[in-house]
């Protein structure tokens, strides 16, 4: 919740600026599937994207952004354990012009936050702390901050003067076997 605070008031304080100050910005929201994986937590699910991007050369673009990978909430029979994954990042994006759109790649990094819980056999918790037990398992629950490095690669399909579709795949890969890859569909407004 902390993480999606600071995006909000970061993208209002970049949108609150005068129109010399957004020149050549764009703004992106997209929405895809996620394939989470962390210790022994394994998660397909939903996933958003909120973007604000700058060009700074005609090749190159900055963005940071809000990523949303897994809101998953615990069964009342534990059937399914609880996941919150979600995190801001910061890339630079390469692309490449054609006549319906753009081709980028993006390289990145992110801070990652993941709250969850997992089912320890043999009593003792990789990570967090034991909270309880469930069918003689131990259940574990932690709240860790990962870094995470990310590389993607996309399009964004021209559909109208400041309007593109983007299609793109990206993938991350972070600290104690943090893996996720995520595949989303989105629009982007260029603000000029």
């Amino acid at each position: 919740m902390k993480i999606a605070s600071i995006a909000i008031i970061i993208a209002g304080g970049l949108m609150s600026q005068s129109a010399v100050a957004i020149e050549k910005m764009y703004g992106v929201v997209s929405a895809g599937y996620t394939d989470l994986e962390y210790s022994n937590t394994v998660e397909e699910s939903f996933g958003y994207k909120l973007i604000l991007g700058h060009e700074f050369h005609r090749q190159w673009y900055v963005e940071a952004g809000f990523i949303q990978f897994a809101d998953i909430d615990t069964e009342s029979d534990y059937s399914t354990l609880g996941v919150q994954a979600n995190g801001l990042y910061l890339g630079v994006v390469g692309k490449a012009s054609h006549a319906v759109g753009e081709l980028f790649y993006r390289l990145g990094a992110a801070n990652v936050d993941v709250h969850a819980q997992e089912l320890s056999a043999d009593g003792q918790c990789k990570f967090g702390a034991a909270v309880g037990a469930v069918n003689g398992q131990t259940l574990c629950q932690f709240d860790e901050g990962i870094a995470a490095g990310i590389i993607g690669l996309g399009f964004d399909y021209y559909v109208a003067t400041k309007t593109f579709v983007r299609l793109e795949a990206e993938y991350m890969r972070g600290k104690d076997g943090f893996d996720t890859s995520m595949i989303s569909l989105g629009i982007r407004y260029n603000f000029n």
